[in-house]
């Protein structure tokens, strides 16, 4: 019984390990309890918390209803179920704050990237030939899907995008914990994060992705901005200065032209997709047949995170999307100016919350359900981050009130009282 219950405690830990090692496990096994979860809300055993992130997941749910019925392709309902595994994932890490705390979260995340460049090393001596060597390959999350060509590292990610997303985002929160290191000066730590930044910083080179390479010194001139102003304005004018050199420093620019070319051709073809599907989209299973009438072969998503949720789950889903990213923006912007004594968190969301964006303008890494359960797990954490630090006292009310300051919040008052100390313990 004690084991079952410490799996039980520890299970999206468990499930964020193996989201890395073995990613079709950890996807199984966080399904497993989204399940329980959606069992628990039928039960009124937890409350159906509302945020900006639930009530996203549950609009491109209802659109993807709506698409399969009035396209009359019912094998589409195949991503409503996918949308109802994620929100209940979702609502899992909500309501189970205490199971994930916001640092074991940030050091599973930088070891999970660590762990993807070493193990593309070694995952590259199994045999693949075989049919057993495929299903380890599978298991592993080795085995290449969406791209052929020459070498790329991808590790345990099924795809070099994949894995240069999440070493991104691995690269962002060690950052984070670089800066507070430097200024409780903390000279172990700093060298030791400062082997594992190599290692991250070769690891999205040898991805081969441009995109990422970008988002890589973005995130150091804003590491230098946050550590010392001058210096980021001084590597700023160098980064300009020397932009011709720092191009040929980008990977595979020799076919930069022919590939942006392909990513134009892609994105005017999900517009065509949105226009003619502007009210529920395709769904992300109607998006492939789409593409493959337009375009005369099959492309896997939009290739660009806002054309993606337009054309796959319709205009007010999109809408919505912009707006939570306009509120978001608001509330990393204000977090900065909010004078406390931890700006711990404030620092980790305005590195990590922006990287969703700007590799998503050029790709959708979270076409990968490994991938966007871990952007889940950090959605949950800012929505929860928001509302502790109240950085919507001065909106409107009925926007203070979605965050918990209406009618239903006052009668929950007492309980969320309660648990607030042991929350911010997380944060």
């Amino acid at each position: 019984m004690n084991g079952e219950q410490t799996v039980q405690k520890q299970s999206l830990t468990i499930g964020l390990v193996l989201l890395y090692i073995l990613p079709p496990m950890g996807m199984a096994w966080l399904v497993v309890f989204a399940i329980s979860e959606w069992i628990d809300l039928i039960k009124q055993k937890h409350d159906f918390q509302k945020d900006f992130v639930t009530v996203l997941l549950v609009m491109m749910l209802l659109a993807s209803i709506g698409a399969a019925i009035s396209n009359r392709q019912f094998t589409d309902l195949l991503s409503t179920l996918i949308l109802i595994g994620y929100l209940g994932i979702y609502l899992y890490t909500v309501n189970h704050p205490h199971q994930l705390p916001l640092k074991r979260f940030i050091w599973l995340t930088i070891f999970g990237g660590i762990y993807i460049f070493f193990s593309d090393k070694m995952l590259h001596f199994l045999n693949n030939s075989s049919p057993i060597g495929q299903a380890v390959s599978f298991l592993t999350g080795h085995f290449l899907f969406g791209y052929s060509g020459k070498h790329r590292l991808f590790g345990s990610t099924f795809n070099p995008n994949y894995a240069c997303y999440l070493l991104i985002l691995a690269l962002a929160f060690l950052l984070v914990e670089l800066l507070h290191a430097i200024r409780i000066r903390n000279k172990k730590s700093v060298v030791l994060m400062l082997v594992f930044m190599l290692i991250l910083d070769f690891g999205i080179y040898e991805t081969g992705s441009r995109a990422g390479f970008v988002i890589m010194l973005l995130l150091k001139l804003l590491f230098l901005f946050k550590l010392n102003r001058r210096w980021a304005i001084a590597a700023s004018f160098l980064v300009v200065f020397f932009a011709p050199t720092i191009y040929q420093w980008i990977p595979r620019t020799d076919v930069t032209a022919s590939s942006m070319d392909k990513r134009i051709y892609i994105w005017k073809t999900s517009l065509r997709i949105f226009m003619e599907n502007p009210v529920f989209g395709t769904t992300s299973f109607g998006f492939r047949e789409e593409s493959t009438r337009l375009a005369g072969y099959m492309i896997p998503h939009a290739h660009d995170l806002f054309l993606a949720i337009f054309s796959t789950s319709g205009i007010f889903c999109g809408l919505f999307f912009i707006g939570l990213i306009l509120i978001s923006g608001y509330g990393l912007v204000k977090a900065q100016r909010i004078k406390h004594r931890n700006k711990y968190s404030a620092d980790l969301f305005l590195f990590a919350l922006p990287t969703i964006i700007a590799y998503g303008i050029m790709d959708l890494p979270l076409s990968s359900p490994q991938i966007m359960i871990v952007v889940l797990i950090l959605m949950s954490f800012w929505m929860r981050y928001m509302k502790q630090m109240e950085l919507f006292r001065s909106l409107p009310d009925p926007l203070s009130s979605f965050f918990g300051k209406g009618e239903l919040a006052e009668k929950r008052k007492e309980k969320e009282t309660a648990s607030i100390r042991t929350l911010r313990d997380h944060l």
